[in-house]
């Protein structure tokens, strides 16, 4: 099996959804047979690694290295310089990281980039230079999570035989564990929010629907703290991420508010989507482009403009007018993620980046 290196940006001591899909993507790699190493920024002193992996739902023991030559103060020069001979022995070398991903190039060391966020990069002039690295064969390709990111790209001037779509996953186990609902659950819904409490995550809306009557619970870090006197809102501490299968348990919906001026928002595969979805709750999320690739309206989920509170309490009404209709939605949501494992992750992007020792291609490729 091919060996591969992984340079990573997040930092286990303040984890964020990239870090999620960085040790997942990783471990599903290494459980299919892959000579994987993450690499990532140094850890405080004492730092408990082993109890931070666990509470990420990490059950096999990875190569991870932290590496004080991959601080973000340096921006990755020292470690590239460091280490430039084993990277270009390396089968696969793989980021997420546009600044390393720069920084690789420049040592001429062939690499993958996955892109999340483009119109960000496109605002701030990184995104074409990027796309010139790729077409000089600095880079080997791009991964986006998204058919909408993909087609970001091509817009941007990007060959469309260099862009793969591979969306995130879901550990299908440990949500799948979350007990199923009944028809009954549905006539008086409870709502859950598991994730990053800001405004441009729809927190004016999760306030709206509070008061409308709908109970709704936020379990996540905070950017911003609900308006004072926010009836029937509840906001509990981040949890970590192996027990957020059992934050759903109380819900019977998941709401997904996100607003059209969140960074992200155009090119977004949210992880708490695809989560959602396996735990068998029924999904209300913004009519973006890119969460469209995964719910189908009123088939798996329901799909309400952004910032409308008047139709996201109107979606609520429907679901509790006919409670079996909702069940039917959310029993198809998670039979909609069953595809989208980690394992099938890594079994897709190794298909992409080691195309002679994997069989297949995911090049265009959107599901």
């Amino acid at each position: 099996m091919p060996s591969l290196i992984y340079l990573a940006w997040g930092r286990p001591q303040r984890p964020r959804a990239n870090l999620i899909q960085t040790l997942h993507t990783v471990e599903a790699l290494d459980e299919l047979g892959a000579q994987v190493r993450l690499c990532l920024p140094p850890l405080p002193r004492g730092f408990d690694l082993a109890g931070f992996l666990a509470g990420m739902g990490i059950r096999r023991p990875l190569d991870l290295r932290a590496c004080p030559s991959l601080h973000r103060r340096w921006g990755g020069w020292p470690f590239a310089l460091l280490h430039r001979g084993e990277l270009r022995r390396a089968d696969v070398v793989y980021t997420r990281v546009p600044q390393l991903s720069r920084v690789l190039a420049r040592f001429g060391i062939a690499h993958w980039l996955e892109i999340h966020d483009t119109e960000p990069l496109a605002q701030a002039g990184r995104l074409a230079p990027l796309i010139a690295l790729a077409a000089a064969g600095r880079i080997r390709g791009f991964v986006t999570v998204s058919a909408a990111g993909r087609e970001a790209l091509l817009a941007a001037g990007a060959a469309a035989g260099q862009v793969a779509v591979l969306p995130n996953g879901v550990d299908l186990t440990a949500f799948g564990s979350v007990p199923p609902l009944g028809v009954q659950d549905f006539a008086a819904p409870r709502a859950l929010y598991v994730g990053r409490i800001s405004r441009d995550r729809g927190l004016g809306l999760f306030e709206r629907i509070a008061a409308a009557g709908t109970p709704v619970t936020l379990v996540g870090p905070r950017d911003h703290d609900p308006a004072p006197g926010s009836e029937g809102l509840r906001v509990e501490p981040a949890v970590a991420h192996a027990r957020v299968p059992e934050c759903y348990r109380p819900a019977q919906l998941a709401l997904m508010p996100y607003q059209t001026d969140l960074a992200h928002a155009t090119s977004i595969s949210p992880i708490k989507l695809f989560e959602a979805m396996a735990a068998g709750r029924l999904v209300i999320a913004s009519d973006l482009a890119p969460i469209r690739e995964l719910v189908q309206d009123g088939v798996n989920g329901l799909l309400v403009a952004a910032d409308d509170a008047t139709a996201w309490n109107a979606a609520i009404a429907r679901v509790r007018a006919d409670p079996a209709w909702a069940l039917a939605m959310a029993e198809q949501g998670r039979r909609s993620v069953e595809a989208f494992s980690w394992r099938a992750r890594a079994q897709r992007l190794l298909a992409l980046t080691t195309p002679q020792r994997v069989a297949g291609s995911v090049f265009g490729s959107s599901s």
